[in-house]
């Protein structure tokens, strides 16, 4: 949301895709999901989506199955990010204390892990469409 606020004004497309994060022993951990399966209010976000970037297309990226670390906790972490602030991280973990780790898909080959990609992006259109309202009418 802080990013739709700050950039929703300028926006003329989008990339969205929805996201777990789970807390792990070194900080956090972020797996991309299909759209609605993660921690995302995405109504809300469209319900202010519409007022900031009315007739902005929405383009899905969906790659999802795997996991990315965030080690927060280790010393050297924050060197890269020295205008970070403490209550934007804070709302970062409270996302992550409301998440629960999900198990990396692992293909055997390639066209199993595009028949898994193009399921991922079926279950991310549905939902966009009908819980969201969102393609051409």
């Amino acid at each position: 949301m802080a990013s739709l606020e700050t950039l929703g004004p300028y926006t003329l497309s989008t990339g969205i895709r929805d996201s777990m994060v789970w807390e792990y022993e070194e900080g956090a951990k972020v797996q991309w999901t299909a759209m609605g399966e993660g921690l995302v209010d995405w109504k809300k976000y469209f319900e202010r989506f519409a007022v900031l970037c009315p007739n902005v297309p929405v383009n899905l990226e969906i790659i999802s199955g795997f996991a990315r670390a965030t080690p927060y906790l280790q010393k050297d972490f924050w060197g890269v990010w020295p205008k970070a602030r403490a209550s934007d991280f804070a709302k970062f973990l409270a996302m992550a204390k409301r998440g629960k780790p999900l198990e990396s898909h692992k293909s055997p080959d390639n066209k199993a892990e595009q028949e898994y990609q193009k399921t991922e992006l079926e279950r991310s259109l549905k939902y966009c469409k009908e819980t969201l309202g969102l393609g051409l009418k």
